[in-house]
């Protein structure tokens, strides 16, 4: 069996194509970490991701610890919307 060149390159084009980006892809577990680790012992937020949209949910301490843990989501590769649904819990 005799496979081009051609053949052989679109193939790879088009898994490289369904695949997308690597910085597209998001890692639920790495952004509920860097969320998590941001947003300090006393809060009680969860963290949903629909491709590259995150929505924050929860409480948060303070004002700082929740806009740092907004930042480190929007931060996190792959993200480009985030939601904030939280409050602050004072």
């Amino acid at each position: 069996m005799k496979t081009s060149i051609k053949t052989i390159t679109a193939a790879i084009a088009l898994t490289a194509l369904m695949a997308g980006p690597a910085a597209a892809m998001v890692s639920k577990g790495d952004l509920t970490q860097d969320v998590l680790s941001a947003a300090g012992a006393g809060s009680n937020v969860f963290i949903n991701v629909d491709n590259d949209v995150a929505t924050l949910t929860g409480y948060f301490e303070s004002a700082t610890d929740k806009s740092s843990a907004i930042q480190a989501a929007k931060s996190n590769a792959g993200i480009e919307r985030v939601i904030d649904l939280t409050t602050i819990s004072n």
